[in-house]
């Protein structure tokens, strides 16, 4: 499944605009050049260079979904922690533009996937390190999955990981799946409950959205991780999954070697190591994960029977590792 589609629109702002809100920053700064990031599923973003050749990204939210404030908060935490860019500057009074916005440090580089499909591959060493950051944003740890406030405390508990399965089967995320699949869904949950009680063991610091798309890879090869605006507290495996879901065009890339290289990256970092059949395990837990996307009565054109067919194969995945697993 490709991480393209937006689920908000580019916000199109003029020069003008861009530079009144860089000037509540840096009122002495000439901004030279101004170019839209139109990648990204929510937000608006936009590529400043000043008259000094620095650059910039203007990062501006969506007013229906502003998660701002925990986006902030979360680039705090994680700066303490791992590779993420610098925020300059922050801004939700809505006084200059009727959107909350910040601005952070342009990263040079390379998305993950596209990193992967121009090289063929990824380097043990940076998926290495990559395992391993995720590991340290998960070292905080919260007594259930719960949205999250702008202190990162527990701000509202939410379903369980184990009932969400069935309420979004049965909901509207299960009319944009074939029936077939969703009875497949239905009975493997049945037959195999210990499998996703195992999911729920422990619930951590979650980015949110933890995709190629949101990882930059420098020419110095260092992972940098972005867009925090859907952190919250979940499961190991909740980001785990996300990043191992399959992106068609690179998926021969991503092998044994990249799947060992992130184990042993996490486990190096990790408070525990992840549990043997960890993989399988983060498979289960994207199924309820790609639910959430279609759970909505309109959905982009495509989304269905993309979600449909990785479902499909996360299942065949499972049917094959299930005894082994349920036995741990």
């Amino acid at each position: 499944m490709k991480d393209s589609a937006r689920l908000f629109d580019f916000q199109e702002v003029n020069e003008d605009m861009v530079r009144r809100l860089f000037a509540a920053f840096d009122p002495k700064a000439s901004i030279t050049q101004v170019s839209p990031l139109t990648k990204g599923m929510s937000t608006s973003n936009y590529a400043l260079r000043t008259d000094s050749g620095s650059k910039y990204v203007l990062r501006i939210y969506p007013a229906n979904n502003d998660h701002s404030g925990i986006e902030a908060a979360a680039y705090q935490y994680a700066k303490a922690k791992i590779r993420t860019p610098e925020i300059f500057f922050f801004d939700d009074s809505k006084q200059i533009i009727p959107f909350s916005y910040l601005i952070m440090v342009f990263i040079e580089g390379s998305t993950l996937g596209d990193f992967i499909a121009e090289n063929e591959g990824c380097p043990d060493h940076v998926v290495h390190r990559i395992g391993s950051s995720l590991a340290l944003l998960h070292q905080t740890e919260y007594s259930h999955m719960a949205l999250l406030d702008e202190h990162l405390q527990i701000a509202e508990q939410l379903e369980s990981f184990a009932s969400q399965y069935y309420t979004l089967l049965n909901g509207l995320a299960g009319t944009h799946i074939q029936p077939s699949t969703k009875e497949k869904c239905m009975q493997f949950l049945a037959d195999h409950a210990a499998l996703v009680e195992r999911i729920e063991d422990k619930h951590v610091f979650s980015h949110g959205d933890f995709i190629f798309s949101n990882i930059m890879v420098t020419p110095s090869l260092e992972p940098c991780f972005i867009d925090y605006e859907y952190c919250f507290a979940a499961p190991v495996f909740y980001d785990i999954g996300k990043f191992f879901r399959t992106r068609t065009q690179i998926e021969r890339y991503i092998g044994a070697d990249t799947i060992a290289a992130f184990e042993e990256g996490y486990n190096r970092k990790a408070r525990e190591p992840l549990p043997e059949g960890w993989y399988a395990l983060s498979k289960l837990a994207d199924i309820s994960t790609m639910l959430h996307l279609i759970n909505k009565p309109q959905i982009p054109d495509g989304w269905g029977s993309a979600i449909d067919g990785e479902i499909e194969k996360n299942l065949k995945l499972l049917a094959g590792e299930a005894g082994p697993l349920s036995d741990k």
